[in-house]
């Protein structure tokens, strides 16, 4: 190239660098994932482009090089403090050798993935409604983006953490937040509302990703006129709740997304809202390859539920094998102890499994105060799991605790505070955990593990015959798909509720995990035996990490 030629690039070059002002160039740094890059994820290896890894929400990897002859000399690659207010439970993004994650207060981190070392930060410091939780960002366009607890959606450069821009998303900040994890998807954010437990109405919303703009919404609640607002007695519709916690999963090919909706309002007290109350503790099938969504079809789980039984669990769409055949599925789990696995196109029962002992299902809480089990904080919660083709089984960890209902029988909407027509349950007796391997064939459990302490970390699978997962107990175990048995394990110390990801840097695959303090729903064992704490009243661990491991 010519000396004139060079001149005239580096010119250009800076001229354009003028013309902008001198401000962040978003996506400077490279290429970035493109719609298709989304779509074929499970084709990356290198890569963990989407909460779940995929579309359909399935943490399942085909792989070669961890197995179970190898997996019991996995060695700690790093360890990387961030954020230590309250309990981990991001979902790590791994773009080009980047991770990006989250602490509970809505610090974004960009790490090194093969080293740990800090990119940049992004410090937040968010009004907080109730408790602090947040699943992780979206990576889109060399933007990052976060739901804050404070209702607002951020995006930041991923080169350098600097704000891009800011909106309001929530409709009423006085009682909605986010703590989901956003989706892309084409030229959207995906955003569920959490605000059911402070009676407002669920809503899942779509932002432009370019600039924040609002583009449609579609509310969990029926309001007058629309197809199942019978279902709810007087007014009691306008704080029926029917949150969106945790995730959703999409089928490309059709265009349809898949969500859990939260439990109806006021908690624990079912008189002032008679009627089966939808679409709450359901799945719903929405259309989105409109301007707006519609739904499809709808399965409710547990209608008019009194006992905060909701399904938390993401969506899995999968295929599986039953009665010899192959077919499209999907699966949820409830905090009312249930696994359920439906058909994908019709949303018909295919099975329905208790992983979690039930009792007093059919009792409402009442003033002199009842046991039912699962506790609030039982069941199946918000990481969910993951199946294996090789064994046609889906691998979910579940909690089983019991707890003592009480109602006072009223109810009455503060801005800002909890919906409630009772106190939460008092733990009744111990707080343990399962990890249940469900045979999908059959709807029966190929093994289950029972633990000791509650296990709510998410899992997942790997090809070769491994599921990963992570206990209140802080050990992050390797586990025989078809045996149970415990292949590896590593005690971080703290308390596992994230859910385990993993990509490839250099040739060599990495398994990553979040853990630090226990926070509002568990309190660790080996202090008080896993009662529910309040956040701030939890003083060990004092520190949160992301931790990477390797083949050595």
């Amino acid at each position: 190239m010519s000396r004139i030629a060079l001149g005239l690039i580096v010119l250009t070059g800076l001229v354009a660098a003028v013309l902008v002002g001198g401000s962040p160039q978003v996506g400077a740094q490279g290429a970035w994932p493109t719609s298709d890059s989304y779509v074929n994820a499970d084709k990356d290896a290198a890569s963990w482009l989407l909460p779940a890894r995929n579309y359909s929400g399935n943490r399942y990897l085909s792989e070669t090089e961890i197995t179970p002859a190898n997996v019991g000399t996995l060695k700690k690659a790093w360890s990387a403090n961030v954020d230590a207010r309250g309990p981990l439970e991001t979902s790590p993004i791994v773009w080009n050798g980047t991770m990006y994650v989250t602490s509970s207060h809505n610090d974004v981190y960009a790490l090194d993935a093969k080293t740990g070392a800090v990119k940049w930060h992004f410090p937040y410091k968010p009004h907080v409604i109730a408790f602090s939780a947040n699943r992780g960002v979206a990576l889109s366009d060399g933007k990052v983006y976060e739901g804050t607890l404070d209702g607002h959606l951020i995006a930041l450069d991923a080169t350098s953490g600097k704000p891009v821009w800011n909106v309001v998303a929530a409709h009423d900040l006085t009682n909605t937040f986010y703590t989901m994890q956003p989706v892309v998807y084409k030229n959207m954010v995906l955003l569920g509302a959490s605000n059911g437990d402070w009676g407002g109405i669920g809503y899942i919303s779509a932002f432009d990703a370019a600039t924040g703009k609002r583009l449609w919404d579609w509310n969990t609640i029926p309001g007058p006129g629309e197809a199942g607002h019978d279902s709810w007695s007087g007014d009691s519709w306008k704080r029926g709740g029917g949150a969106i916690w945790s995730g959703i999963a999409i089928d490309p090919a059709t265009n349809t997304l898949y969500a859990d909706t939260g439990n109806p309002q006021p908690d624990f007290l079912g008189t002032i809202r008679k009627g089966a109350n939808l679409y709450t503790n359901a799945m719903v099938a929405l259309d989105i390859g409109g301007s707006k969504p519609a739904l499809k079809w709808y399965r409710q789980f547990i209608p008019h539920d009194t006992h905060d039984w909701d399904p938390a669990m993401p969506p899995v769409l999968f295929t599986g094998t039953v009665n010899g055949a192959p077919r499209n599925l999907v699966a949820a789990g409830d905090k009312g102890g249930n696994f359920w696995v439906l058909d994908a196109g019709t949303g018909a029962l295919v099975y329905r499994l208790a992983v979690s002992t039930q009792k007093g299902q059919n009792t409402e809480p009442n003033r002199k105060g009842n046991i039912a089990c699962p506790n609030t904080n039982g069941g199946v919660e918000f990481n969910g799991g993951s199946y294996m083709p090789e064994t046609n089984a889906f691998y979910v960890p579940s909690v089983d605790q019991c707890g003592i209902w009480k109602s006072q029988g009223t109810a009455t909407y503060v801005a800002g505070q909890f919906y409630l027509g009772g106190s939460f349950p008092a733990l009744y007796g111990p707080s343990t955990g399962y990890v249940n391997a469900v045979d999908i064939g059959t709807g029966k459990f190929m093994w289950r593990k029972h633990l000791a302490f509650p296990q709510i970390g998410g899992a997942l699978s790997m090809s070769p015959g491994l599921v990963f997962t992570g206990g209140v107990n802080g050990d992050f175990t390797a586990y025989d798909a078809k045996t149970g048995n415990v292949l590896w394990h590593y005690a971080t110390g703290m308390t596992i509720q994230a859910p385990p990801g993993s990509y490839v840097i250099d040739g060599k695959r990495y398994v990553v995990v979040a853990a630090g303090p226990a926070g509002v729903n568990f309190a660790d064992p080996r202090l008080n035996k896993g009662a529910p704490t309040l956040e701030g009243s939890y003083k060990h661990p004092t520190s949160a990490t992301i931790t990477a491991f390797t083949l050595p």
